[in-house]
């Protein structure tokens, strides 16, 4: 609840990443809500001019919130091609939160001479792209579920990180570590609430199980998630909600596309 209340609308959620930036890949893999959210604690808690309590109180803060978002995921983006995106961000997220790595490299201050803002914004970028240049010369993506994760990360964190450099311009020189700890639990305080705005739609949806050997369990799931959440709906029901059709609400990316492109 702390970290929804960090921030009043979803703003963040079109700020995070552009179309401008190129993927690493060829082939673009959906978005999901957990990824981003992730990927933007990793760089969060690199930052090592921060203090640890705040640290702290992030890394259990997204730990709690992708409790639920796991949920809107599992009950609304339920195909093969999110799937893919959400493993991907389940195997990041344990290393993340556990080891307080990203793929294989120790946070904070993952390059001792890695030191300003801009100097960790652009060590993500360079080591995701060669992250993903050393999977795609392998060819191993198709047949090796750890190498495909690993190119889902890195070009999460490429299209992020550069996102950021690119809207500061000139001006990244003159971010501090601790300004852009705040740009970023900003962003991920957004992008967090507008994914638990489909809570609603996820306990109904439970509700309404066709398969009665399964109806008293999820039924009963429901109930729960209704009443462990029930304060962050109520939290969440007066922010209004961007120009978008009630099927497009569970997508991360028709939201991010709301949000770049505004209708007129």
């Amino acid at each position: 609840m702390k970290l929804l209340e960090e921030s009043s609308g979803f703003e963040g959620v079109g700020k995070y990443d552009v179309p401008q930036v190129p993927h690493l890949t060829n082939e673009k893999y959906a978005d999901c809500w957990s990824l981003p959210l992730v990927t933007l604690t990793a760089i969060a808690i690199s930052l090592s001019d921060v203090q640890n309590n705040k640290v702290d109180v992030l890394l259990r803060s997204v730990s709690e919130g992708l409790t639920y978002v796991k949920h809107v995921e599992q009950t609304l983006n339920a195909t093969d091609k999110y799937e893919i995106i959400q493993k991907a961000s389940n195997t990041l997220w344990q290393e993340v939160d556990i080891y307080h790595t990203w793929l294989g490299n120790k946070l904070p201050n993952p390059a001792h001479q890695v030191n300003t803002s801009k100097e960790i914004l652009q060590w993500f970028r360079d080591t995701a792209k060669n992250k993903a240049t050393n999977v795609e010369s392998k060819n191993m993506k198709d047949s090796d579920n750890s190498s495909l994760h690993k190119l889902v990360s890195a070009d999460s964190m490429y299209r992020i990180t550069q996102t950021i450099l690119a809207s500061h311009n000139a001006n990244i020189n003159q971010v501090s570590q601790e300004d852009l700890f705040l740009q970023l639990s900003l962003m991920i305080s957004d992008i967090l609430s507008a994914c638990l705005t489909n809570l609603p739609q996820v306990i109904a949806m439970k509700c309404h199980t066709n398969v009665i050997e399964k109806r008293e369990e999820t039924v009963q799931t429901a109930a729960q998630l209704l009443g462990e959440t029930i304060q962050i709906m109520n939290a969440l029901q007066d922010r209004e909600l961007p120009s978008l059709k009630p099927d497009e609400l569970p997508f991360i990316d028709k939201w991010r596309d709301c949000f770049v492109h505004p209708s007129p």
